[in-house]
């Protein structure tokens, strides 16, 4: 079992490799969201030491806190599924989850829970996470992946955003030849005639 978890960590680090130096200038913004001020901070050192350089990790202690600061720009939120279980007017994951979605779509959330119930994993995945990924042995390796995965589909997502962008203005500029042909046929068609 571990070593097929080793093996996706390396075949997803060499997909990831690539993608940090094929252009993005500045490091990715991630929030992490937990209440566990332990796993916060050791979530927080194990993607600094394993990503390196490449993120940029802000941590909150609630959904709140999160919710407030989305106008950094994040480009993926790691939350907690249970915030603040002892104060009953706090958000829970799915609350802050639904609520990032209304505000910034685009930004990739991982739920993260040491609940192993699969209506869990399903209502999460319902309302727009990313992944679900089970607080256990594996939590730290398995939030890597699911990270690495995310910043593979933001990358991916605007390489295709650029891609058609540079379509639309090759269409145009074909579309304004296509026409200067035209209208010098329409008006001009000596010139055509010239040629023969």
């Amino acid at each position: 079992m571990l070593t097929a978890i080793e093996n996706n960590v390396k075949t997803t680090e060499k997909l990831f490799q690539p993608l940090v130096k094929a252009g993005r200038r500045e490091p990715f913004s991630i929030f992490l969201v937990d209440d566990d001020t332990i796993f916060l901070k050791s979530m927080e050192h194990h993607l600094q030491h394993k990503l390196k350089n490449n993120i940029k990790i802000a941590t909150f202690p609630n959904g709140e806190e999160c919710v407030k600061n989305l106008d950094q720009n994040p480009d993926v939120v790691i939350l907690d599924f249970f915030l603040n279980d002892q104060y009953p007017s706090a958000m829970n994951g799915v609350s802050v989850l639904k609520k990032i979605k209304q505000v910034k779509p685009e930004v990739i959330a991982i739920m993260v829970s040491g609940q192993d119930k699969m209506q869990v994993a399903v209502e999460t995945m319902k309302y727009g996470a990313f992944d679900y990924v089970i607080k256990n042995e594996n939590a730290f390796l398995r939030v890597q992946n699911a990270v690495k995965n995310a910043i593979h589909n933001i990358m991916i997502t605007r390489e295709l955003k650029n891609y058609k962008r540079w379509m639309r203005v090759i269409l145009g500029i074909l579309a304004g030849a296509f026409a200067t042909v035209i209208v010098i046929q329409v008006f001009f068609p000596h010139y055509f005639h010239l040629a023969e």
